[in-house]
């Protein structure tokens, strides 16, 4: 096929739009040669080259850095099929598509530019550390985004050639899926025939090679052996033998051979049940019966727990950093306070957890003073003893790139929540700066604010006291597995008490105070589930777009933070887990008319449901996160405009028990806020219009 410029445009743009044209990609921008040129500063920084041709870094005008891939072989319909793969594909772990030039004799495609580069050159031809915790995250990266190009499209794409050297790395070593110049795109039974057989030796699928039979359980063989890789930090094939999966076959059968396998650097006895459970889903992966080999959903399901499993057994400890299981007393020492004096012994007990069992050592460790070492209270409660809580076991709830959070039990059986902060988070703050921010956290006093009960402050430990809250976050309720569903009227309650908690915070300062760190998992409820906002303060970790560009946290970014919280409790998807690139890009580029049948979580449709109250919740988390600052609405007012909802909507509201569910309007109690009024006013005008279009449809059934 050879198609003119305009015609291959035409072509990609034709058979890019298949029936699920509301999750691909067509927002790509078409370069022509010069542009290019003038991108590469004509060509001049080369990141790699391929079979395929050349990969250059470019600078966009917004200093936006990109990848520019330049190909040597000008054979348009390849060029025209990887395009229209690649643009169906949103995921975080994919790198993202920009754009392409399909000028004469120059055929490049453009796509984010991926820092650290490849897995391969990492693992086997650099010197640097990776832990396994890194490790294994970047196996759960590239897991999810394959299950999600396996299951979760509409139609189904198979990479086909999946292998160290197609997965780049981020600054902060996040997985990106490239290269889908063999990928296909299915539609039909999942199942694709070719006598054109291509992959990378050690990593094809023996199968594939033998049958050319293509499913997504060969992208499955080929993750079996990046998981290999990555815990023995050997190459697949050397001197053209693959020997990795012939080696750990064979150790698999003397068990304690298998273990020599693994790489040196990550093999301790913390982790050896860790990288026994990735070797054998490795094992299952590389399976020559294609039946038996798991779905790619699976086995990131696998990952997700073995990463919870090390999580587990390694953090079940005491909170303080020297608080180690090791052969030797702990180097550091324990800062004293006024339960303590100075140049006394303390007899600390250790605790750790060693597969199913509890180990218990004593050991004697100085308590030295160094000044204001201790831990802070907050309000007249009496707080905890330093004693207390370093005797305290903590077992892990979750952990971001700033910090760690526990739930840690004292003897007596207190629980608490501690947030361990990671250096990243105030690295070298003076301890009286940290003091100044600490107290404007800690002197918040409402109803909707969790408290900050006390803190402690020395160079290399930073922690945070809260109450402990059994029934977890907004995030765990909405998206955990075996929790009880979340209705609306809960759902709803929880948005207005979140929007209270930010507009009082707002209203401490009504030009500096904000939450600057807002979303679902920051938003714990009580034994009823009401909500209380957490964190308030604490360096933002998803937030509003404008914080990438000056890191400047300002109220109108709480407003978007808790748009995104609405749409969240909207949908069902996680901002963060969620597949889709952008929640918010992904809600807009639904039409109002299918935001019932496509955007609303599907618990929420009970016959119960006022569908028009969504829609009005889903206007006003639009509204919240509107792209231009100015045009986002205060805190105050969002609290009024969610007030008007629900009154309209459960107290002032009548049905006709019609199937529009609408009737007149029956006010108990007059509107004080202009803004409600104004709320009320605008969805009464929306409900009159619905039914005047409706009465006005020929006599037809409607069903």
């Amino acid at each position: 096929m050879d198609l003119p410029e305009n015609e291959l445009r035409g072509y990609i743009e034709d058979n890019g739009k298949p029936m699920w044209t509301a999750h691909n990609n067509h927002n790509i921008r078409y370069f022509k040669e010069e542009d290019i040129r003038m991108i590469t500063n004509n060509y001049e920084t080369l990141l790699g080259k391929g079979a395929f041709g050349e990969v250059y870094k470019g600078v966009l005008d917004d200093n936006i850095s990109v990848a520019v891939k330049r190909y040597i072989h000008n054979v348009k319909e390849n060029f025209a099929k990887e395009m229209i793969v690649h643009c169906q594909i949103n995921h975080r772990n994919v790198v993202r598509l920009i754009g392409c030039c399909i000028s004469e004799n120059a055929l490049m495609m453009v796509t984010e530019y991926i820092s650290k580069g490849n897995l391969s050159d990492i693992l086997h031809c650099s010197e640097i550390s990776i832990s396994l915790e890194t490790r294994l995250d970047i196996a759960i990266g590239c897991a999810e985004a394959l299950s999600y190009m396996h299951s979760e499209m509409y139609g189904q794409v198979i990479h086909g050639d999946i292998k160290p050297d197609n997965i780049l790395l981020d600054e902060s070593l996040n997985a990106k899926i490239s290269d889908f110049g063999l990928s296909k795109l299915l539609s039909t039974d999942n199942t694709l025939y070719t006598t054109h057989v291509l992959g990378s030796i050690g990593y094809m699928d023996p199968l594939f090679a033998q049958s050319g039979r293509l499913t997504s359980k060969s992208d499955v063989y080929s993750f079996g052996v990046v998981l290999l890789e990555l815990i023995t930090r050997r190459k697949a094939v050397v001197d053209g033998k693959i020997s990795l999966i012939e080696n750990f076959t064979q150790a698999l059968v003397k068990r304690k051979k298998i273990r020599d396998l693994y790489d040196v650097k990550v093999t301790n006895e913390n982790n050896l049940r860790i990288l026994d459970g990735i070797g054998k889903l490795a094992t299952k992966c590389l399976a020559m019966d294609l039946e038996k080999r798991p779905e790619m959903k699976d086995v990131a399901e696998r990952l997700r727990m073995i990463r919870k499993a090390q999580y587990q057994s390694q953090e079940k400890v005491l909170l303080f950093g020297w608080v180690r299981r090791s052969k030797q007393p702990p180097q550091n020492m324990v800062p004293a306070d006024k339960h303590f004096h100075q140049n006394q012994v303390l007899k600390a007990e250790v605790q750790a957890q060693k597969e199913s069992e509890v180990d218990r050592d004593v050991y004697d460790v100085t308590v030295v003073s160094e000044g204001s070492e201790r831990l802070y209270s907050f309000g007249s409660s009496q707080g905890i003893e330093l004693q207390k809580l370093l005797k305290a076991s903590a077992e892990v709830l979750w952990k971001d790139k700033y910090a760690t959070t526990y739930k840690a039990v004292l003897d007596d059986g207190f629980t608490l929540t501690i947030k361990r902060l990671k250096s990243v988070d105030l690295p070298d703050v003076p301890e009286a700066v940290f003091k100044e921010r600490i107290a404007a956290i800690g002197t918040i006093e409402h109803e909707l604010v969790v408290p900050l009960r006390q803190y402690y402050y020395s160079k290399d430990e930073r922690l945070l006291v809260y109450d402990y809250f059994p029934n977890g976050s907004l995030a765990s309720n909405l998206h955990g597995k075996n929790v009880a569903p979340v209705g609306w009227e809960t759902r709803s309650a929880i948005a207005l008490s979140v929007a209270r908690a930010v507009a009082y915070i707002h209203s401490i300062n009504a030009a500096t105070a904000s939450h600057g760190n807002l979303n679902s998992f920051n938003i714990l409820l009580t034994g009823s589930y009401e909500a209380r906002v957490s964190e308030h303060g604490l360096k933002t970790l998803v937030s509003a777009p404008t914080l990438v560009i000056d890191n400047n946290i300002t109220q109108k970014d709480d407003v978007y933070s808790f748009g995104v919280i609405l749409l969240e409790m909207l949908t069902g998807k996680s901002p963060i887990l969620t597949d889709e690139p952008d929640l918010l890009d992904w809600i807009l580029s639904i039409p109002r008319e299918h935001w019932v049948a496509q955007a609303f979580d599907k618990k929420l449709l009970t016959e119960n449901t006022v569908v028009e109250e969504l829609v009005q919740f889903l206007k006003l988390a639009i509204h919240c996160c509107d792209k231009n600052l100015t045009l986002r609405p205060a805190m105050s007012d969002v609290t009024q405009q969610i007030e008007g909802i629900k009154y309209f909507y459960n107290w002032g509201y009548t049905s006709t028990k019609t199937m529009f569910r609408a009737g007149p309007i029956f006010l108990q109690g007059p509107l004080y806020q202009e803004s409600s009024l104004q709320v009320v006013s605008e969805m009464a005008q929306d409900s009159l219009e619905e039914i005047d279009f409706w009465t006005q449809l020929p006599a037809c059934r409607i069903c």
